[in-house]
């Protein structure tokens, strides 16, 4: 991908980044943190799930790589240690 690609899509996340913050920006008094503490308490456990699903996921495929390098590693110890033909 070229840099001006990349940039454009920094500038893109920045954008809709200060749109999330501007969006809870309170436009009279403090009544906005309770709604914002009630939208953390539901997107909390959200994002447990999937971090979890993630991580496990991300070590169930280091252990097929894992047994998937032993098997090659068997491969080639047998291979190097055929007896030589005289």
């Amino acid at each position: 991908m070229s840099s001006a690609s990349n940039i454009l899509k920094m500038l893109i996340g920045i954008v809709v980044f200060i749109i999330g913050i501007v969006w809870y920006v309170p436009t009279y008094g403090l009544n906005f943190w309770t709604e914002l503490v009630s939208l953390l308490e539901a997107v909390i456990g959200l994002f447990l799930i999937f971090a979890g699903v993630i991580v496990a996921w991300m070590g169930y495929d280091d252990y097929k790589m894992d047994k998937e390098m032993a098997k090659e590693e068997k491969k080639e110890e047998v291979k190097t240690e055929e007896p030589k033909k005289e």
